[in-house]
């Protein structure tokens, strides 16, 4: 028998809906803050992340499903979607800024668990061009109102990690410190110590929780310039009446990450979350466009909303012919109403159970010309006005 691959899930039904209300509230959100809806390809050349993520990162060296096609390229499918959109905007738009949304899947080959797959969906928004603080604002509060939207309560998380030269200084002092304390950590987390050593701060092993809450914040190694950028956003947040919480192991997972770096978290797990990367297009040899984006796992936001959300009322016809089914199918599409049809003319009793698995709130009777309700099993004389008055 051919299974399922592993890592992979089949959205279907009830989960169907959820995530094209997911899908929905994303592009309506982004869309009318003036973000540009981009279908990136799945498959892109391996290089765009060994450069643009780290090839010592753990994506690169574990995680990245690469292959070498006819034409021995070296592919990859996508791991994530920030770099896709970078190369993106600088082989068509490198003298502009813009703003970029998309949704789709990812590729990672991680040990699948509770909403974690190797095959994943996710959503995202760039800015990329010439930006300032005005760019990191909107980004932060165009994912408030996506969240918010979707029923969602996420704290935000911020942090400053400052420049490649910040952070460098910063590595050694955290190193020196992890390693004195190396026999305090996980497993996992001494593996990492050496090619990953801020990965160590994003561990979620109540073994490491202790040595990571005494580890030296990167804040005090940032320039002046990083330092004043990162005050400026906290004044700006007040302003807005944003609410924060400062955690100075915010570091995320890709080295491509400059200064601001943010979370979105519920429950302690994060659902989304982005930064700044500057100098990202330089990294890639592309431009020197600037950047700022965000990307929320939508499997994860999924679990947390509720199979009802976005569900509209469905009608499904039953009759015994063609032409009874069809006159009223005629009349509901005239009236822009959708709804749904047998599979086939069969037995009244068996087409109201296909309705009933197919999860109908409505029944039209086409022959007896009667509406029922499903849950409350009311009739009703069926016509367009009373229909319309029960949806």
């Amino acid at each position: 028998m051919i299974e399922q691959v592993k890592g992979t899930r089949n959205i279907h039904s009830d989960e169907a809906q959820v995530y094209l209300f997911i899908f929905n509230t994303f592009l309506n959100t982004f869309n009318s803050s003036g973000y540009e809806y981009t279908e990136l390809p799945i498959i892109e050349h391996k290089e765009l992340f060994t450069k643009s993520i780290g090839e010592s990162s753990e994506i690169v060296t574990k995680q990245m499903y690469e292959f070498k096609d006819k034409g021995d390229r070296e592919l990859v499918l996508r791991p994530e979607g920030t770099a896709s959109v970078v190369r993106f905007h600088n082989e068509f738009y490198k003298n502009d800024s813009k703003k970029y949304s998309y949704f789709g899947k990812m590729y990672r080959y991680e040990n699948p668990q509770k909403n974690r797959y190797r095959e994943f969906h996710q959503a995202g928004a760039e800015i990329i061009g010439t930006i300032d603080i005005f760019s990191d604002l909107q980004i932060i509060q165009s994912s408030i109102r996506f969240l918010n939207t979707l029923g969602i309560k996420a704290d935000l998380h911020i942090n400053s990690i400052g420049t490649v030269d910040d952070r460098s200084k910063y590595v050694s002092e955290l190193l020196d410190y992890l390693i004195a304390n190396k026999e305090n950590l996980s497993k996992d987390s001494q593996d990492k110590l050496e090619n990953n050593t801020l990965r160590v701060l994003d561990s979620n092993n109540s073994e490491d929780k202790d040595v990571i809450n005494k580890a030296p914040s990167i804040l005090g190694y940032l320039n002046d310039d990083s330092l004043n950028n990162y005050l400026q956003i906290k004044k700006e947040l007040d302003s807005l009446g944003i609410e924060y919480i400062e955690d100075s192991n915010l570091v995320r997972g890709l080295d491509y990450y400059n200064d601001l770096t943010f979370e979105f978290k519920v429950n302690g797990l994060a659902v989304g979350g982005g930064g700044r990367y500057d100098k990202l297009s330089q990294i890639l040899k592309l431009g020197n466009s600037e950047g700022i984006g965000v990307a929320f796992g939508v499997d994860r936001l999924m679990s947390l909303i509720n199979n009802d959300a976005g569900k509209k009322t469905k009608i499904s016809l039953i009759g015994s012919t063609v032409e009874t089914i069809n006159e009223i199918s005629s009349e509901l599409t005239k009236n822009n109403i959708n709804h749904i049809l047998p599979v086939r003319i069969s037995k009244e009793n068996t087409q109201y159970k296909y309705a009933v698995n197919n999860k109908s709130d409505i029944v039209i009777n086409c022959n007896e010309r009667t509406i029922k309700l499903i849950n409350s099993k009311e009739t009703f004389p069926y016509n367009i006005d009373t229909l319309r008055d029960l949806i």
